[in-house]
């Protein structure tokens, strides 16, 4: 699958050196940006590979199918998009979303890179009200979607 997409869209994507569960945008690293890197399982669609690029997230660490990334692709995409000023993790609302990507967010602070994890839930307009307690601990994406797109324009200066 990354491959195909990274062959469509070679003009925006590509893979870091050292990983082959990650893409980054071909505009980075840029100097002295906080670099925003998201990421999980594929899932039904591999949803955060759209969200990398100019404007966007700088870069993704891309699971299995239902499966999370593991730590390393996070830290690879990290260091292949960091620009010197640190790297802001941004992760849904999944048990080995959360575990992996601090456990990313520790490697690269060994490494001596400054790494802050933020975990994005749903939010309650995605849902009818008389769902909404059925519905609790959902790992949907419409939150992320917007706070990746929100991110990525604020840190694009």
């Amino acid at each position: 699958m990354l491959a195909g997409i990274l062959a469509v869209h070679a003009e925006h994507l590509r893979r870091p050196d050292r990983s082959q569960r990650a893409v980054v945008a071909v505009n980075g690293p840029r100097p002295g940006k906080v670099a925003l890197v998201i990421g999980g399982g594929s899932g039904h669609e591999p949803t955060f590979l759209g969200f990398v690029g100019k404007g966007l997230a700088d870069a993704a660490a891309i699971g299995n199918v239902f499966a999370s990334p593991p730590p390393q692709p996070a830290v690879d995409a990290a260091l292949a998009a960091h620009g010197g000023a640190g790297v802001l993790f941004m992760y849904g609302n999944y048990a080995g979303d959360a575990m992996n990507f601090d456990m990313a967010s520790e490697m690269l602070e060994i490494e001596g890179v400054e790494a802050r994890t933020v975990l994005t839930t749903d939010d309650i307009a995605s849902v009818r009200q008389a769902e909404h307690e059925k519905q609790r601990g959902r790992r949907r994406r419409p939150r992320h979607r917007h706070a990746s797109r929100h991110e990525g324009r604020l840190g694009s200066g």
